[in-house]
């Protein structure tokens, strides 16, 4: 009905012009004849049309934009009616005006005489008639295209549905705004559009002119039927030539208020649907460590706590808090599951003395706040990445955090309280009786009570089908592994239990690990159960990425096909498994193909057994690794020869050395190459002395001589560097026949050992001991002009692993002559270098051992030296005395 008054007042407004217009015309012509009706193709009619056409769309103009404004209920039902009406869609969709005649005044009278319409000038008129009426139905159509399916060239619901408005704040503090054209039918009726932007709730307290008009030349077009435009700050100011198509907000946009973003499409002076948006400002990125937000966490068991610091200045518009959770660590989640965890404002607790701190602990009440948790393994790595969000359409920044989920690592009282241990398996102790009874005796579940407590008669179910069977109890699934002994016998609980991994996580680029200590029962314990009090621990090693983990076992000592140590090549215990062991065991290394490896061993309450290890990171490669081939030694050990015989893809094996104290040496002694040292210098006195004891050594070391003499140089080649890289300084190369010696110094506290295949794979026994010096106190310095430098304790013999250094450094300008009144060490083990500077990586200018004929000189180019004398820890000899002097 409503409709039918508002169209009444169309027509009124209508016929009223025509009235208004044939009132004009007696008025004008008062007096004259009565005229011939208003005919269409007459100039009257010409002129009538055109004012009536004017006058229509400007009702028109005017109703559809007051009913397009309306979003009150009380115009529901008008909506409704211009859906479902048949009438207003005929009125809607009427498509042609067309005249039936057209008149002409008869020459010499008053008369008009109607004639077909077939000249030029005539269907011109009608054509433009007819534009003016198709215009006015498309403007209507477009302006009413949200309302009505007017059968539009394209899909209007989809073209609406597919696309909305859209509106970003950018860096630069423009808004950038997008939106879409109802159908491209439409752009050619429209003229360009409104667009408003104000603060949330304040919409009645901004005049109208706040409003922007925008032509439709200075729209954007992205798309067939996608428009945008960019509105730039106030503060921004256009020199030289002003572009129209240039615009500006209004006034500037508050950080962390909220603000409504309009676009009101313009079809000739009829608006279309008003399309809304809401974008909240961000807050100005800031270098300030005190803007950015904070995340900490801590997982334990089943629990995960999170702490939320809002520190953006937009903390009153949070609305939730978005949390991923990565597994292991990934960000690729076409790796690994992601979780992804919506947590509502209403859930956090905000705290009293900061109101930007939020604490939320999961898993929560579901009835209070219902969120979907699934708890996380534990001693597993997680990386957590959480943001505030404010709006639907803008988070702020997110903070990431890695964790690793703690077990229990608080001691389990059921190890050292309960009395099982005095029993054997699958046999419990009961009080009254005093002694260990079959956890299957008759006694347990007859209905009567025969230990303390009644614990005999607990969890009697005969038949068993969903429960965990111990002897004649049955006890529910989810009481076991809960960390307590449920069953008489504690079968429920074991080693496989991961309630009572303990966790560690080492993220240094190199340290150590060993098994715990955990408590000893307080009762008796039985030889046979002293396996079964044990508790898992987990040890995840992550070092910085493009670097691998040498790892290396110096004490393995755990029970045979019991417990193992096993080790995955990655974050966690779904990774490939690179070794396991069981037993007693001589230290190994192993070398991760990544930047983790996580570690499973056992723990005991006999510090007897365990495992104690050390590990490094080195640069990643590309090699894979193979059990035996290089390896990792921290302080003192022993170097094998790989075992080329038994694996032909054995090539390149690189053993990384490294002294416990920075200001250590490493010595590398080849106790092979000793060994025929010192059978040399015996054989000698044997010559003279007893020919057949000599003969007798000479046939044992030929027939065993992979044991006592090194290989020939051709067949295994070694060579060692100071420090961790085959760049560094070369101590020893076993291809050079002038370098193959006993034993190698480092000069720094590092050294790398690098073993290459021989031509003939055979398996040659080889060993060097990995061992240290530390005699900090043996450094002097030189001054003066001249004066005499010695060996320790000459002209007695010197000490054993000793690293000694004179530093001479006299007046510049001036050169140091170095005289030797007398030389003689252990040969090709302790040695004297002398460099030609203040440091060991000054020009080497003598390297010598053994016994040298004296006097001899030495000069040196500037006016610093450089004495380093290294001893093994064999044979001691006098040593050497130098005098030196200035030129």
């Amino acid at each position: 009905m409503k409709l039918r008054w508002i169209f009444f007042a169309f027509f009124f407004v209508y016929r009223r012009s025509t009235a208004f217009g044939q009132a004009v015309d007696l008025k004008q012509n008062k007096g004259a004849p009565t005229a011939v009706p208003v005919i269409p193709g007459t100039p009257e009619g010409q002129l009538s049309l055109v004012d009536r056409l004017e006058t229509m769309e400007k009702a028109f103009r005017a109703i559809v934009s007051a009913l397009s404004n309306q979003s009150n209920d009380l115009f529901a039902p008008i909506k409704e009616i211009l859906v479902q009406d048949p009438s207003v869609r005929s009125f809607l969709s009427s498509t042609s005006f067309l005249p039936n005649a057209t008149t002409t005044p008869v020459s010499g009278t008053d008369k008009y005489v109607t004639i077909e319409s077939s000249k030029q000038a005539t269907k011109e008129i009608l054509q433009q008639g007819k534009n003016m009426v198709d215009t006015l139905k498309g403007v209507v159509k477009c302006s009413l295209a949200h309302l009505v399916d007017i059968n539009s060239i394209d899909d209007l619901n989809s073209s609406l549905n597919g696309s909305s408005l859209t509106a970003l704040f950018t860096s630069k503090e423009s808004v950038e705004i997008n939106w879409p054209m109802p159908s491209a039918e439409c752009l050619k009726f429209s003229t360009g559009v409104w667009i408003r932007v104000y603060q949330s709730g304040d919409q009645h307290k901004w005049p109208a002119e706040t409003l922007l008009t925008v032509p439709q030349r200075c729209m954007k077009k992205s798309s067939k039927t996608l428009y945008s435009i960019v509105l730039s700050p106030p503060s921004i100011s256009v020199t030289g030539k002003k572009d129209p198509c240039h615009f500006h907000l209004t006034k500037s946009l508050t950080q962390c208020r909220s603000y409504v973003v309009q676009v009101i499409p313009n079809y000739q002076s009829l608006r279309g649907k008003t399309l809304r948006t809401k974008i909240v400002i961000p807050p100005k990125i800031s270098e300030d460590p005190s803007m950015k937000s904070l995340l900490t966490a801590v997982a334990n068991g089943d629990l995960l706590k999170l702490n939320w610091k809002d520190n953006s200045g937009c903390e009153p518009q949070m609305t939730s808090l978005n949390l991923k959770i990565f597994q292991d660590g990934f960000v690729d989640s076409l790796r690994q599951n992601v979780s992804t965890i919506k947590i509502p404002r209403s859930c956090l607790r905000q705290h009293a003395n900061d109101d930007n701190l939020f604490t939320m602990v999961l898993p929560a009440n579901q009835q209070t706040c219902p969120i979907d948790w699934k708890p996380l393994d534990k001693c597993r790595k997680y990386r957590l990445e959480m943001s505030s969000q404010y709006t639907d359409t803008w988070n702020g920044p997110s903070t990431s955090l890695e964790i690793l989920v703690k077990g229990h690592e608080v001691a389990n009282n059921s190890l050292d309280s309960n009395e099982i241990w005095r029993c054997p398996r699958k046999h419990f102790y009961c009080e009254y009786y005093n002694g260990c009874r079959p956890s299957d005796h008759s006694y347990v579940c007859d209905e009567q009570n025969h230990c303390k407590n009644g614990r005999d008669e607990q969890y009697c179910d005969p038949v068993c089908k969903e429960g965990f069977k111990c002897g004649r109890q049955c006890i529910p699934n989810e009481l076991v592994c809960n960390g307590e002994f449920d069953c008489l016998d504690g079968s429920d609980e074991d080693y496989t239990c991961s309630y009572d991994n303990m966790c560690q996580q080492f993220t240094n680029s190199s340290g150590n690990f060993s098994s715990l200590i955990i408590p000893k029962p307080a009762y008796e314990i039985r030889s046979d159960r002293m396996s079964d009090i044990v508790r898992k621990t987990a040890v995840l090693i992550s070092v910085e990425p493009n670097h691998q983990i040498w790892l290396t076992f110096e004490k393995c000592v755990i029970f045979e096909n019991k417990h193992f140590v096993k080790i995955y090549d990655g974050p966690y215990s779904t990774s490939p498994l690179l070794l396991s062991r069981s037993g007693s065991l001589s230290p190994f290394s192993v070398r991760s193909s990544s930047n983790e490896l996580y570690v499973e061993f056992p723990s005991y309450y006999d510090v007897t057994y365990g495992i104690t290890a050390v590990y490094s990171s080195i640069n990643a490669t590309s090699e894979p690794f193979i059990l035996g081939c290089g390896g990792y030694i921290k302080g003192e050990g022993l170097i094998s020869a790989p075992n080329y015989s038994a694996n032909p893809d054995i090539t390149d094996c690189f053993w990384f050395l490294e002294t416990k104290k920075s200001e250590d040496t490493i010595v590398l002694s080849n106790s092979d190459f000793l060994s025929y040292q010192r059978m040399k210098s015996i054989s000698t006195t044997a010559r003279t002395n007893d020919s057949d004891e000599y003969d007798s050594w000479q046939d044992t070391s030929t027939s065993s001589h992979r044991s006592t003499v090194p290989p020939p140089a051709n067949s295994l080649s070694i060579i060692i560097y100071d420090g961790w890289s085959t760049k560094g300084l070369v101590l020893y190369d076993g291809e050079a026949k002038d370098q193959r010696r006993a034993v190698a110094y480092s000069i720094s506290n590092k050294m790398m050992v690098h073993f290459t295949s021989p031509e003939i794979r055979i398996q040659t026994p080889f060993s060097w001991t990995v061992s240290r010096i530390s005699t900090p106190q043996c450094n002097h310095t030189f001054d003066g002009s001249n004066g005499i430098i010695k060996s320790p304790n000459y002209p007695l013999v010197y000490s054993h692993l000793s690293d000694c250094r004179w530093n001479i450094d006299v007046k510049p300008g001036l050169k140091i002559r170095l005289l030797f009144a007398f030389f003689e060490t252990q040969d090709q083990a302790d040695f004297l270098y002398v460099y030609d500077g203040s440091t060991v990586y000054s020009k080497l200018l003598f390297e010598k051992s053994g016994s040298v004929t004296t006097p001899f000189e030495i000069t040196s180019t500037s006016n610093q030296v450089l004495l380093r004398f290294i001893t093994d820890a064999n044979t001691a000899l006098p040593g050497f005395l130098v005098v030196y002097s200035t030129v």
